[in-house]
């Protein structure tokens, strides 16, 4: 599966006329493309460096991508349009909990950079150490880790982190303040702690969602190299 994030900033986010057209046209722009999944939504309140609308599409193959993105990239470059960053990669480790006929609401994406500097070593334990939040989180309804293969926008990022939850509250408690996620997840992003490996300015990002977006995926080498 190979999947396109783009964090859209707009000028005038306030204006709520100018922000429905704009979903409106990027709608558009993905129902007509290959895809077989889309996300097209406005941010919600609590992101961090999350933009102001969040367009997740997902295509059986890379070549779909090719054939629909000049259409993506016209839609997402009006004049309503400040900034984006975008981000593309192939879905690798992750699972559904055995929910594959729960309705989440609400899909975050965390795309983050870890440093040149990290040792084989250290990413690996930070990437087993993510893939292990979901076995004690319950309130995590599906999850995929993945690494980037091309990033565009200025921002460069390495991982994209995705999960599902049922609502805001899964998200902004039971899952943040979970003790494995500040207690051992953390410290990778904590530049007061020795094990830091991950650049600040992550972007956190989340929008309402009304059917699933992340499949469950086994693979013996889940990452693609970086290209």
């Amino acid at each position: 599966m190979y999947k396109v994030t783009r964090v859209l900033d707009l000028h005038d986010p306030d204006d709520e006329l100018t922000t429905a057209m704009a979903v409106k046209r990027l709608r558009s722009a993905a129902d007509a493309s290959p895809a077989i999944a889309t996300l097209v939504a406005p941010t919600l309140p609590g992101v961090r460096n999350g933009g102001d609308l969040l367009v997740h599409l997902q295509f059986r193959e890379h070549d779909d991508w090719l054939r629909s993105r000049s259409a993506i990239d016209e839609a997402t470059s009006d004049s309503s349009v400040r900034s984006l960053r975008s981000v593309e990669y192939i879905g690798a480790t992750g699972d559904r909990a055995g929910r594959r006929s729960w309705s989440p609401q609400v899909y975050r994406t965390l795309l983050l950079n870890v440093e040149d500097s990290a040792s084989p070593e250290q990413l690996h334990h930070f990437e087993r150490a993510t893939l292990a939040m979901p076995q004690h989180i319950q309130a995590i309804g599906a999850w995929q880790l993945s690494r980037v293969v091309h990033v565009e926008g200025g921002s460069r990022y390495t991982h994209v982190w995705e999960q599902e939850f049922s609502d805001l509250a899964d998200l902004h408690c039971a899952y943040m303040f979970h003790p494995i996620h500040w207690g051992l997840v953390d410290r990778w992003f904590d530049p007061e702690c020795p094990d830091q490996i991950i650049a600040d300015r992550v972007c956190h990002s989340f929008c309402a969602s009304t059917a699933p977006l992340i499949d469950a995926v086994e693979a013996t080498n889940p990452h693609a190299r970086a290209r």
